[in-house]
């Protein structure tokens, strides 16, 4: 990976924009985990990443936690 991308803030962006998603069931729970993640970027060089604050539980229950997903993550 580093010889993609040498330099340390595109391999981030890289990893969290392509590599790395996650969903939280509530606010307070999505906040902790991307205060948790991505609390290291002081500079704030991560802008874009793939956490979602979506409750999965429900979506799973029901059949439909695929086309969720589908949906917030289309590529």
């Amino acid at each position: 990976m580093k010889e993609l991308f040498p330099d340390d803030t595109k391999r981030l962006q890289h990893i969290f924009e392509k590599q790395v998603f996650g969903l939280a069931p509530t606010e307070i729970i999505y906040r902790i985990a991307e205060n948790f993640i991505l609390g290291f970027d002081y500079s704030g060089n991560i802008k874009k990443h793939n956490f979602r604050k979506v409750d999965s539980l429900e979506l799973v229950k029901n059949g439909t936690l695929e086309e969720k997903l589908d949906e917030i993550y289309p590529e």
